[in-house]
This record gives C-alpha cells, structure tokens and sequence, in this order.
C-alpha cells in the first residue's frame, strides 16, 4: 500500500468521507445534509482542523476539529474522526490528531475538547461504546472531565396533546403555536431579556430556517414566554426549551414540550431524542423519556494558562 496523502473537507470529498464517518460511527449516522451541516456549514469550519487521508482517491481516515472565539478565549473541540476498518493500527489516527492538535494551539487554543463542540455539533461528547476511540485518546493525554446523556420518548404511546393544559393557559392569557415570521422579534427580545445563550440562538435559529418551523412559542400579549424547538442539533432530536425566570412552575415549559412531540409524531419521528438532558425528573414525568445514551467529556491541555503559544 502507498503511503495515504492528505487533503482537507471539501465538497467533492464530502459524500465519500460521510460514507466512511457513517461506516466507523455506526451509532451517529448521518444523511448528506445533516452531514453538510456539521461539517462544511459549520459557521467556524476550517478546512486545515479538517484533514482527510486518501489512499488511491478513497478516504481512509480523517478528523473535524473547530476552533470558536469566546469572548477571550478560543475553545477549540473535535468533532468527529474516524479510519476505515482496514486501516487501523497503521498509525493514521495519530498521524491527524498531531495536525489537528498543532492547529488548535496555532490559533490560541489551550486545551482540546472531544465532542461537545456547541453550538454545532454531532454529540455531547463520546460514546464510550466507541471504545477503541476512547482508548486511543486516553493514550495520547486525554481525560475524562464529566458526563451527559440523552433521553429517548417513544412518541407511539400517545397523541401528546393537552387540551386541559391549553385552556387553563389561555384562560392567564397565553397562547401556543408554531413561530411565524412575524414573532422573530418578539422571539429575539425574549431572547435578550433571558440572557439566552449565542449557542441556544443559534440552534434556535437554524431549526426556525426549516419549513415548516420547528420552533413552538407561548406567547401572552406579544411577548415570548417561553419557547421550545426540535431538528436544531440533529433530525429527531429535541431542544432547547426554555421559560421566562417569572413564569416558571406554571405548565408553559410542558406545553411548548408537548406541542414539540405532537408535531414530531405528526412529521413520521417514532422516538424524539432530548439532547444533552437537564432536568431528567420533568422529562421522565411529562412524557415518560428513558436514559438511553451516555457520553464521556474528554478533555486535554494543549498548553499552560500562562503560554504564549
């Protein structure tokens, strides 16, 4: 075999190296789109973090790492990675990480994140069912920081709808639907009134692009109260939600939900995947969700706090 020659993400490579992220990540498939999406869409993609090996015009390995600005700092994460079956042990993995690495900490990143690279991102870290990749990475200095998980609804079980809820709601003068063109400023200063997140913004954002929207809004007065979305990080899957601070307690946060599963049910989803979970009581209460994937935060210190690399 010759020795792979290296080139970055592009366009014509993009359906090839999908197919072969799609071979060694069996549980993050992905379509063409949503792949686009992750990857060359990626508001900070950079093509030298997103190097692909070839071996006779065929992607054998590769790796996607960004580097975001946040106010003062630059926080960089992989993304995704992976070699072809047939290729591995043959040192490709260390050969990108070394570059990906290198390219990190040129761009003023101190320390390298797997995963849970917000606001576009596959997962919120990694699978330890990747195994062989958790592995490879302790060995080259990487360590595991924290965990998340996901929660799976199935949506077979019922209608998810809450006529009791909505009446009671609208009788306090609040109102459920789906965004519209017309509420993305009132959408916006809810935004900034909560302090939401850029990253929430953006997800919010992307899933309001898609049509239909799927962005749910409680609205009272012509103000957002509280808002719900689905399809933002990935197809199937739901978030982010949230409540105005003053009105939580009061069933808005559940109806948004609960319209989010009705409308999933209703595009063909048999299971509504709720990403990165925060408060597992009220998902498992409301619709039933189960714990059913767990992801590792790995981390590692490209350099010191006090470098000038």
């Amino acid at each position: 075999m010759t020795e792979p020659v290296c080139r970055t993400l592009s366009e014509d490579l993009l359906e090839s190296v999908r197919q072969l992220h799609n071979e060694t990540c069996r549980y993050d498939t992905l379509d063409l789109e949503t792949f686009r999406h992750k990857t060359l869409e990626d508001p900070d993609f950079d093509p030298a973090l997103a190097p692909v090996l070839l071996e006779a015009g065929r992607p054998v390995a590769w790796m996607m790492a960004v580097c975001r600005r946040e106010e003062d700092r630059v926080r960089a994460g992989i993304k995704m990675f992976g070699v072809a079956p047939d290729w591995q042990g043959r040192g490709l993995a260390n050969r990108l990480l070394g570059q990906v690495e290198a390219g990190c900490l040129a761009r003023g990143a101190l320390a390298l994140d797997v995963g849970f690279t917000r606001p576009n991102y596959l997962t919120a870290g990694i699978d330890p069912r990747y195994t062989p990749a958790v592995a490879f990475l302790m060995r080259r200095g990487y360590q595991r920081t924290g965990e998340t998980f996901n929660m799976d609804v199935d949506l077979s079980t019922s209608d998810w709808q809450a006529p009791e809820l909505e009446e009671k709601l609208g009788s306090q003068g609040i109102v459920c639907r789906r965004l519209g063109p017309e509420d993305r400023g009132a959408l916006e200063a809810c935004f900034d009134r909560e302090g939401t997140s850029a990253g929430w913004r953006y997800q919010i954002l992307r899933a309001a692009s898609l049509e239909p929207p799927r962005v749910f809004i409680a609205e009272r007065e012509g103000e957002v109260v509280a808002f719900a979305a689905f399809d933002a990080v990935r197809p199937g899957w739901f978030g982010p939600m949230a409540t105005s601070t003053a009105l939580r307690g009061g069933g808005i946060g559940t109806l948004v939900y609960l319209r989010c599963l009705q409308d999933m049910k209703s595009l063909g989803y048999r299971v509504a995947v709720i990403n990165a979970v925060g408060p597992l009581p009220f998902y498992s209460r409301v619709s039933g969700a189960v714990v059913s994937r767990v992801f590792w935060r790995m981390s590692k210190q490209l350099a010191s706090p006090h470098s000038k690399a």
